[in-house]
């Protein structure tokens, strides 16, 4: 075990603090409910809600105890009849609804929390689970909901210096979502012997398709441009980064690299420590070292160790009982959100089995992280028509990349370490969801959320900034960051046994109450004030010329 606290500079501060002013709160929540229409919803002049049945006064007068700031549908978009009935209600007070279903529990059902960004951006082609007026896909945005899509493009929407590169098969650019959007393409293609596009379109599409439009999907990062070319081998990936793009998203997955493999290995360390990320698609359950499972078993180039591999989850269906059904008297759920197999046989003590389990995305210990697999698709066979709903790990790896694209248009000073370690101290912990479990430590270090990704790549280049570091328990992964420019806290986190820190603020590093720093020996933990952390904008260079390995 390895503790480091490391100052440099005589008058530092480090500070361990037992004490949190707790500012007003607010309870956001999705409900159910039946019969709205025995309910007066009116807003008041201060803002605040008044809900008066128009049957009960007890309803009332539960409804007077509180202050409710927001009574409103939740998807005035939806064709799905279990969404119609939900009201998005947010609260001074947890008990609200808490007596509202002990009281009601037909009326109140399907009782969610989350958590909302302060000011979520929707764009006019969201997808039907917006709460404006959707004029795009008229399927389920659900993919984007789970990942905080909306609240990091309340911060930014890319920026045309971060260039994605795209390897794939080909893109559709007559789409309307994807005109104008490639700088180049690469190896274009004689259109009478053009191979398939769709998906190649659609994993583009989810990276960096056009936005407000009033067609199609979002992509994550709508303002960054792109750079496309074929698939299959690293010679591809090299001619990307001799064009200078700067993250690299590979849909595709093969069981190795040939003779080169080694070689290939090196050159990834050689980009991610220049600062380009290649993030690859786990696979979709191929059992490469056959032994009759797919489970565990590694897929290049996602397994390389400077890649982030990205395996999929399910997004539809928020709550276990939206996705249950019964079938020859056995209890099944399906497509839960978070869940990486699809279908569950419910045991009798409400354990999810997946069945079966090899059915899905590829996991194994080099997944890195777990991003929506389900969504709306911009391309499938005929290039052009757009009308289908679904994906797999493909799908999955290009929403991390759109959201690196986003960190690097707020921050472009951003180590690949510090990309990935934010991706990763910012994502939801799924590993240990009912459904999961057999999974665990082959999900990765949690599922993407933009939102706080974003939000913490902005906040490290703030002179006045607070990275805060918080609600998880990390017991493996090396977490760098080497340029806070003010403060980092810590706060109710683990880092334990094989899990490395290495965290170097200007200012300060605030440890706060259950924060356990514990490693064994493969594990350590650094800690680093240095207020001579430069401070400066950085812009793109010219790509760096390296030695092809594939001429």
């Amino acid at each position: 075990m390895k503790i480091e606290v490391l100052i440099i500079f005589s008058l530092f501060i480090f500070k361990q603090s037992f004490s949190q002013k707790n500012e007003a709160q607010k309870f956001h929540y999705y409900v159910n409910i039946a019969d709205v229409s025995s309910l007066i919803i009116k807003q008041k002049n201060e803002g605040f809600f008044s809900v008066i049945s128009k049957y009960d006064t007890t309803e009332t007068s539960i409804y007077e105890k509180y202050k409710i700031s927001t009574f409103n549908i939740a998807y005035p978009n939806t064709d799905k009849k279990l969404f119609k009935d939900v009201y998005y209600i947010s609260t001074d007070d947890e008990n609200l609804l808490i007596e509202l279903q002990e009281k009601y529990p037909k009326k109140y059902t399907r009782v969610l929390e989350f958590f909302p960004a302060p000011n979520p951006y929707y764009p006019n082609d969201y997808g039907n689970t917006s709460p404006v007026e959707n004029l795009g896909n008229p399927y389920s945005s659900r993919d984007l909901d789970i990942i905080n899509a909306p609240g990091a493009w309340s911060i930014t929407k890319g920026d045309k210096k971060v260039i994605i590169g795209i390897s794939d098969s080909r893109i559709d650019t007559l789409n309307i979502d994807m005109k104008g959007k490639l700088i180049k393409d690469l190896h274009p293609e004689n259109p009478a012997k053009a191979s398939d596009c769709s998906h190649g379109t659609n994993v583009a599409g989810i990276a960096f398709a056009r936005m407000d439009n009033a067609f199609g999907r979002p992509g994550i990062c709508s303002e960054c441009d792109g750079i496309s070319t074929r698939y299959g081998s690293f010679k591809y990936i090299e001619d990307l980064v001799d064009a200078g793009a700067k993250v690299i998203n590979t849909s595709w997955a093969m069981c190795g690299m040939g003779s080169q493999q080694e070689i290939i290995n090196k050159r990834i360390s050689e980009y991610y420590e220049d600062g380009i990320i290649i993030v690859a698609a786990a696979g979709n359950g191929r059992d490469c070292n056959f032994d009759k499972t797919s489970i565990g078993d590694l897929m290049y180039p996602a397994s390389f160790d400077k890649v982030i591999s990205v395996t999929g989850v399910f997004s539809e269906y928020p709550l276990i009982e939206d996705g249950y059904f019964t079938k020859d008297n056995i209890n099944y759920t399906h497509e839960i959100s978070d869940r990486r197999s699809g279908y569950f046989i419910i045991d009798e003590n409400g354990v999810f089995n997946p069945t079966p389990i090899e059915k899905g995305v590829q996991v194994n210990t080099a997944v890195d992280l777990l991003a929506p697999r389900q969504g709306y698709l911009l391309g499938h066979e005929v290039c052009g028509k757009d009308e289908f709903f679904g994906g797999a790990s493909s799908s999955a790896a290009p929403y991390v990349t759109g959201t690196i694209g986003l960190m690097w248009s707020v921050n472009y000073c951003l180590s690949s370490y510090e990309i990935e370690t934010i991706l990763k101290l910012t994502s939801a912990d799924v590993e240990n969801l009912n459904g999961n479990i057999p999974f665990k430590g082959m999900l990765g270090a949690g599922r993407l959320d933009a939102y706080k990704a974003v939000k913490m790549a902005n906040d490290m280049k703030n002179l006045n900034g607070n990275i805060i570091i918080k609600g998880r328990e990390f017991y493996r992964f090396d977490f760098k960051i080497e340029r806070a420019q003010h403060n980092i806290t810590i706060q109710n986190q683990t880092f334990r046994e094989a899990a490395s820190v290495d965290f170097k603020a200007r200012n300060a590093i605030i440890l706060k109450p259950n924060t356990h720093l514990k490693p064994n020996a493969t594990g350590k933990i650094i800690l680093a004030i240095d207020p001579n952390i430069p401070n400066k904008e950085c812009e793109p260079q010219p790509p760096k010329k390296y030695d092809r390995i594939f001429k």
